[in-house]
């Protein structure tokens, strides 16, 4: 890893430094800062298919500086012009491989994968998987350069940010959450408490993975996390996975960065759901039972297209989840933080 990187370092040079776009490419919002309860809010706290180990609580008054962060996550568009204007090499490119969800890879290239990962059997070492070809060597960002690149390892999505803009950087999780809270107090969600808005209730305001076995979860009331199945869990989701995406947000995997509309007050887009997004915060173990973590362990927040109830109820404003800092994966993003305010710059 270290020759690795050592390589990427020399592809780079110095130019990732500077205004490489405009305040307008970027789609800086700056916000004034300020008081608000960070961490899990009342309506979750007996929700069974949140995983006490995240360590989302307790809800806590936090303080936060000015700062501004961008509208979209970076999307495949802009790193391409990052890495045509400094040459950059991303840390999957140089490790030649990166991890794909089975259900998103070709049947030619998955009969070429002989491992999967232990915890996660769904998601696979695919070897030509980076930001140019998110699902595998077979594929491809030509129409999909409007949504989030991913693929990205924490020191690439870092690279981008500081050649974004002057003090470009990537969020703290406090900011962050600050963020996509909009203003509200404690609500589940940017725009509020339900998960679908609207007069019926069924206006979709994010991007999460609907399965065709989702009426099937809830026939008995309440969704249980699969997880919670002991020895059976693991099969379980693989076969949650395995089953089609119905897409009835209409996105089977990523969407335009754009899309939905904000989803709050503030004016962002897309906090919740589509892809995770890094923060600069590093991962904590504060639950005893919790295994200990890589020193190199970071925080990821907003949740992702493949996250639902029954596997990953993370699509929320507290929820979080840990990432090792030179991993990258198909559903794993970014936006950039700027440090002050429009009046300073």
């Amino acid at each position: 890893a270290a020759g690795a990187r050592e390589a990427a370092d020399v592809a780079v040079g110095a130019k990732v430094v500077g205004a490489g776009e405009t305040e307008e490419q970027a789609g800086v919002i700056f916000l004034e800062g300020g008081r608000f309860l960070m961490g899990l809010v009342p309506a979750d706290e007996a929700d069974p298919t949140i995983s006490p180990m995240d360590a989302e609580g307790p809800a806590r008054e936090v303080e936060v500086a000015a700062f501004g962060l961008g509208a979209f996550e970076v999307s495949n568009r802009r790193f391409a012009r990052f890495v045509e204007s400094t040459g950059f090499v991303t840390e999957s490119e140089t490790f030649g491989w990166s991890f794909g969800v089975e259900a998103f890879i070709s049947a030619e290239v998955n009969a070429s994968i002989t491992s999967q990962v232990a915890n996660a059997p769904w998601w696979l070492p695919v070897n030509g998987a980076d930001w140019r070809h998110p699902n595998g060597p077979d594929t491809s960002i030509d129409d999909i350069m409007d949504h989030p690149v991913t693929q990205v390892s924490l020191r690439d999505a870092e690279s981008f940010c500081s050649w974004s803009r002057p003090d470009g950087r990537l969020p703290m999780e406090v900011e962050w959450e600050f963020a996509a809270r909009g203003g509200k107090h404690q609500r589940r969600f940017p725009w509020g408490q339900s998960r679908l808005t609207g007069k019926r209730r069924d206006t979709h305001r994010m991007n999460v993975w609907q399965s065709e076995l989702d009426a099937e979860l809830q026939e008995d009331g309440p969704v249980r996390n699969l997880y919670g199945y002991g020895e059976r869990s693991l099969d379980l989701v693989k076969e949650f996975y395995g089953a089609r995406n119905t897409g009835l947000d209409g996105h089977p995997g990523t969407a335009p960065v754009d899309a939905y509309g904000p989803q709050n007050g503030f004016g962002f887009y897309n906090m919740v759901g589509n892809v995770w997004e890094w923060t600069s915060t590093q991962w904590e173990v504060k639950d005893p039972r919790a295994p200990p973590v890589d020193a190199n362990t970071m925080v990821k927040k907003g949740g992702s297209f493949l996250c639902n109830p029954a596997t990953c109820n993370r699509f929320r404003s507290s929820a979080r989840m840990m990432f090792t800092a030179d991993s990258a994966a198909s559903n794993v993003g970014f936006r950039c933080a700027y440090s002050g305010r429009r009046a300073d710059r």
